[in-house]
């Protein structure tokens, strides 16, 4: 059937107790819980109802939750793959991880903090990697790992052609584009 229910609570069950047939084990993850209040307080507050015979019954309740820790959790568990996470955009921490390779190139330092700001300015939220001592190899196992849905990686190598390389976390696919390009960034990211 179309029935889904807690190991935990059905504990030894083999069968569904509504068509007989034998149960599915499924791996699922809790993100949210409902707790049945019944009358518990809507006695107390006198909250009621009428029927249509014209009595009056207090209302049954229940509240419901999700939790932001586990909605985390199971994005994790979900939405990953051997190198680390790979956030949804609508819930990511950052909309893109931007990069900067300088070694001993301080215009490479000093383009990434124009790009930095240009994003910023425009509504983009970023996690800026400016680490000097880190390796480039380093810098992307720890984006991937992070799983911001967008890398945008600033180096000498790009800033030769005039452009930013972004990479795609959830397909791979990587591009070139123009600097210029980057005053319609929301398009772009």
């Amino acid at each position: 059937g179309d029935t889904a229910k807690n190991q935990e609570i059905i504990e030894d069950q083999t069968e569904c107790l509504e068509c007989g047939k034998k149960l599915n084990i499924e791996k699922a993850t809790e993100v949210g819980n409902i707790f049945k209040l019944k009358t518990k307080y809507s006695e107390p507050f006198e909250l009621y109802y009428t029927e249509s015979n014209g009595s009056q019954k207090p209302v049954l309740m229940g509240c419901y939750g999700i939790g932001i820790s586990r909605i985390m959790g199971t994005v994790v568990e979900v939405k990953n793959d051997k190198n680390g996470i790979i956030w949804p955009k609508e819930i990511a921490p950052f909309k893109c991880h931007l990069i900067e390779l300088s070694g001993a190139a301080k215009n490479v330092k000093k383009e990434a903090e124009k790009i930095y700001k240009i994003l910023l300015d425009k509504g983009v939220e970023v996690l800026y990697d400016d680490r000097d001592d880190k390796s480039a190899g380093e810098k992307f196992a720890d984006a991937d790992l992070v799983g911001i849905p967008k890398r945008i990686v600033i180096s000498e190598k790009t800033l030769n052609k005039n452009s930013i390389e972004i990479k795609d976390r959830k397909t791979g696919k990587i591009n070139l584009v123009k600097m210029s390009n980057l005053k319609n960034v929301q398009s772009i990211i």
